[in-house]
């Protein structure tokens, strides 16, 4: 790259950043606040100017919150939504849709998709925003053919999007950034003739200063470039782009109908450090694939915030921590309890009696003296009601805000039937249900994304692993050269041809649609036994363990025979 145009790359990108990270500045903060809170690290739950006011007093942290959040996830890891390309013009068709499917979910199996989803969603639960990112790497070192993944970004607050952008899934930005954490000696391997440089970025405490020492701060920077061209509409109905060659045209009878100029872009990638740019390239998708992953969306005086699950759950919390703190201080000052005796009735047995608040004995030995009692110990004492009250009222406050109580959490409720568990647990979720639909729509996002950036990344002839629905494993060509039934050339599986989309369709992916379906096999076995040689089959056919399958396959089979036997009118075995 030129010098001029490297300087100008890089005043650009840092004012650009500059932008970004004033722009997310709000929402970054709360989020960090947010994460240590719900994980109770760093400052944590108790704020360094309430653990100076207690010094020397108890400072409990009774964490409440993060058993809602672990709960949330593990709805979403159980029943994630599944998602399902669709043919949306003329030119695509059901077939390679369902194509499209399976090399989809080939590529989340390798790419371990439910870590990555399940990582952006515990950040936009915990703290508001998570993020993942679509990336190509070559098949081996010994190929040019690629392949697309998909990889988790551990850190939130790394990512700086364009802030003027007003798409949920801000598909309209117009840039983003990606700050990295490099060890100086593997950044002097990759950039041997760079200088050992930050990117300096205004905010390192996003990222940690007190791991700079060693580090060298890079940053990926994703930009769009306006490419402007003109479309022709022909008089056959198709659309031409590009140069025009208007005799050429006439040649093959054919005329320009409509013509109109049109904006479009090319993403650009770079990775840059304070004074450089350290490699460069074209994206070969149409967006940045970078995929937000939000929280609860709110928008006051035309600013942006993004809410955690737990964000409004944050006071009650910290009045719960006080409560329980003041419950142990009351108990922890209070004298042990002593009993009352007569130092007539110890005498002999001082040593048994002054440790026996120390070490546990089966018995104490004392005098019996004429007229008096036996020694009697008083009463413990008790927590203030006051106290008890106040925890119990703030607890209820925590779940009222989370919009979770009693059988959502796995508690005995007044529910016996399993249905009335089942509708109880359902009105719960759909307090947090904003969570899973925008997990959704990041899932959907990215998707997109994948669908466009397939013809491009497999746009050759070759051989792809594929997964079906049913977790079947296979390969098939594409853009395999081959002649039609008039002998004419064509492609068999060409994934240039046609537009396709992504949609979420109702209900939980296959595998937990494949539990239920053989849930309910069984229970239909239990009210029509007649049918159990036909339905057992289905059972093993859909069940995941090791063996399934052969013993499925073995049941058909022994159906057959028996349906055979039984239609020459012969006895089936025993």
């Amino acid at each position: 790259m030129d010098g001029g145009v490297m300087s100008d790359l890089i005043s650009d990108a840092k004012e650009k950043y500059k932008v970004a990270v004033d722009g997310w500045e709000h929402v970054f903060a709360a989020a960090k606040d947010d994460m240590q809170f719900t994980y109770d690290i760093g400052a944590g739950q108790w704020s360094d100017a309430d653990r100076e006011r207690r010094k020397g007093r108890p400072c409990i942290t009774v964490n409440k919150l993060q058993k809602f959040v672990r709960q949330l996830r593990g709805d979403f890891m159980q029943s994630r939504p599944s998602m399902k390309v669709i043919p949306v013009d003329d030119k695509a068709d059901v077939q390679t849709a369902e194509l499209l499917n399976a090399i989809i979910r080939q590529i989340e199996y390798q790419s371990n998709a439910p870590k990555v989803y399940d990582t952006a969603y515990a950040h936009s639960a915990a703290c508001s925003i998570g993020f993942w990112r679509i990336l190509t790497k070559y098949t081996s070192d010994d190929s040019f053919d690629q392949d697309i993944v998909i990889k988790r970004i551990l850190n939130p607050v790394s990512v700086h999007f364009d802030p003027f952008a007003t798409e949920f899934n801000l598909e309209d930005a117009q840039y983003c950034f990606v700050e990295e954490l490099i060890d100086k000696k593997d950044f002097q391997r990759l950039y041997p003739k760079a200088k050992a440089t930050n990117f300096d970025g205004d905010k390192d405490n996003l990222l940690g200063s007190w791991i700079q020492e060693d580090k060298i701060r890079v940053c990926e920077y994703f930009y769009k470039k306006i490419v402007p061209k003109k479309i022709y509409l022909l008089s056959d109905g198709n659309i031409f782009t590009g140069k025009m060659d208007k005799e050429l045209l006439q040649a093959y009878g054919l005329s320009v109908v409509r013509e109109r100029e049109v904006e479009t872009h090319v993403v650009k990638w770079c990775k840059i450090n304070g004074a450089e740019v350290l490699e460069e390239a074209d994206w070969a998708g149409n967006g940045i694939p970078i995929i937000p992953m939000f929280g609860d969306e709110v928008v006051v005086d035309g600013k942006k915030y993004y809410l955690s699950l737990i964000r409004g759950a944050k006071g009650s919390q910290q009045m719960y921590n006080y409560w329980a703190s003041a419950a142990t201080e009351n108990v922890m000052l209070t004298p042990k309890t002593p009993f009352l005796v007569d130092h007539r009735q110890i005498k002999g047995f001082e040593n048994e009696w002054n440790d026996a608040n120390l070490n546990p004995r089966m018995y104490l030995r004392y005098n019996a003296i004429a007229g008096l009692q036996k020694p009697s110990r008083e009463p413990q004492t008790q927590v203030p009601v006051a106290i008890i009250n106040m925890m119990q009222s703030t607890a209820y406050d925590i779940e009222d805000h989370l919009g979770r109580y009693e059988a959502s959490k796995g508690e005995a409720g007044n529910e016996r039937s399993g249905k009335a568990i089942i509708a109880r647990i359902n009105q719960s979720d759909k307090g947090t249900f904003t969570f899973v639909d925008n997990a959704s729509n990041s899932i959907i996002a990215g998707l997109k994304q994948i669908v466009d950036l397939i013809p491009k990344i497999y746009d050759t002839h070759r051989a792809l692993n594929i997964l079906g629905e049913n977790g079947e494993r296979g390969q098939v060509e594409v853009n395999k050269p081959d002649i039609g039934a008039q002998g004419e050339e064509i492609t068999t599986n060409d994934l240039s041809v046609g537009k396709y989309d992504v949609i979420s369709t109702v209900g939980p992916s296959f595998g937990s649609k494949r539990e239920e379906m053989v849930k309910m096999i069984i229970e239909s076995m239990q009210y029509a036994p007649t049918l159990a040689g036909v339905l057992a089959p289905m059972i093993f056919r859909y069940s995941d363990w090791p063996g399934a399958q052969e013993i499925a396959q073995k049941l058909e089979q022994a159906a057959q025979q028996q349906a055979a036997l039984e239609a020459q009118g012969a006895k089936p075995p025993q």
